[in-house]
């Protein structure tokens, strides 16, 4: 996670604009270009019935390349934007649908040492309070970590598999959107985003609404974020997905633990989930790590009761501050009623009630 950075602390009025722009030929700027290429071999053990041996993507981080910068306004004060684009290095294929770009995030803003305003296309809290801030195991071992299971028929929007990160901790971006994240005061962080449905003559319906807090001290750490995304596609904009996350962290030594539980419920069908993360990292030295995460997830009478534990390791080996070698893998096992195990970035849904995944991949950040 260190290429997202704490590269926006703070946050402007639009009554202090006149003041900002005093001494335009002062000011200062700057534009960085940086992002994140990885690649490996997969296995998945039960696709359909059968295994399968795939080129991956990155899996511990996704693919991206990022455009970033600010222009000193004077006074404290800061513009700020964003562009980022998630892609697969396998085929060149740009994540986010047909025609998306920046789909990874992309905004422009105004910031000071209060904190940032963003508008734009833009991740969440479930992300940005939990996963940023080392909760979740996806952020130990990605995408085979962040959650799916046996719930095809939870039915989130973004993904034709129902239940594709369906608690969002993977980083889902939401258009339409004004965000506000404050700076750090003592170690307390807040913020809040609301996304426009752009319906005409209804304000609520297909609209999206976020917060997040965090508090660190010392070693420790808590969080917790909320998120409803209401889909056009879902009770005609008027319900969708809502998200709650609580999340703990302590490092001592070389070792770090972290524990996350989260809330996921579609408003229009009631069916939920509920998921446990709990998950241990250590580094052995300066080029070798690991890392493992136990995960549990439920679903309810509306998902057949259906429910899935998880376990995910990973082994990593710097060969130097940009480039990484690591063995990712998972095992998961559903029970319930047709329940099939289906580990997130997986080759596909398994035939039955077990998957086992796992990727040799090198990572290479600019």
């Amino acid at each position: 996670m260190n290429h997202h950075g704490i590269w926006v602390r703070s946050f402007i009025a639009a009554g202090l604009l006149g003041g900002a722009l005093v001494n335009p030929a002062q000011a200062q700027s700057h534009v960085e270009i940086s992002g994140l290429l990885g690649a490996g071999v997969g296995y998945t053990s039960n696709v359909g019935g059968g295994a399968a041996v795939t080129a991956n993507p990155g899996v511990l981080r996704p693919n991206a390349l990022i455009f970033r910068g600010d222009e000193d306004l004077g006074g404290g004060n800061r513009a700020v934007f964003y562009l980022g684009s998630l892609f697969s290095i396998v085929n060149g294929n740009v994540f986010g649908g047909p025609g998306s770009l920046f789909s990874r995030e992309s905004y422009v803003g105004l910031a000071n040492r209060y904190g940032t305003l963003t508008v734009g296309n833009q991740r969440d809290f479930m992300f940005d309070s939990l996963t940023l801030n080392r909760y979740p195991g996806s952020f130990f071992e990605g995408s085979y970590a962040a959650h799916q299971g046996p719930f095809a028929k939870f039915g989130v929007s973004y993904s034709a598999q129902g239940s594709f990160d369906f608690d969002r901790v993977n980083g889902e971006a939401i258009a339409n959107t004004v965000k506000f994240k404050s700076a750090d005061f003592s170690g307390l962080t807040f913020g809040a985003m609301y996304g426009f449905g752009g319906v005409p003559g209804s304000f609520g319906r297909s609209s999206a609404t976020s917060f997040g807090i965090n508090y660190d001290y010392a070693n420790a750490g808590i969080g917790a974020a909320y998120t409803m995304v209401k889909s056009p596609q879902t009770n005609n904009g008027n319900d969708g997905i809502r998200n709650i996350g609580l999340g703990f962290r302590y490092g001592f030594g070389k070792a770090l633990i972290s524990a996350l539980a989260t809330l996921s419920r579609n408003t229009a069908t009631g069916a939920q989930i509920n998921a446990f993360d709990v998950s241990v990292g250590y580094d052995f030295s300066a080029a070798w790590y690991a890392s493992a995460t136990y995960t549990h997830m439920r679903g309810n009478a509306q998902l057949n009761d259906n429910h899935a534990n998880q376990l995910t390791s990973l082994v990593g080996y710097r060969l130097s501050k940009r480039t990484t070698v690591y063995v990712d893998a998972a095992l998961q096992i559903a029970s319930g009623n047709g329940a099939m195990a289906q580990v997130n970035a997986s080759a596909g849904p398994a035939s039955g009630n077990h998957q086992f995944v796992s990727t040799v991949s090198i990572q290479h950040t600019f």
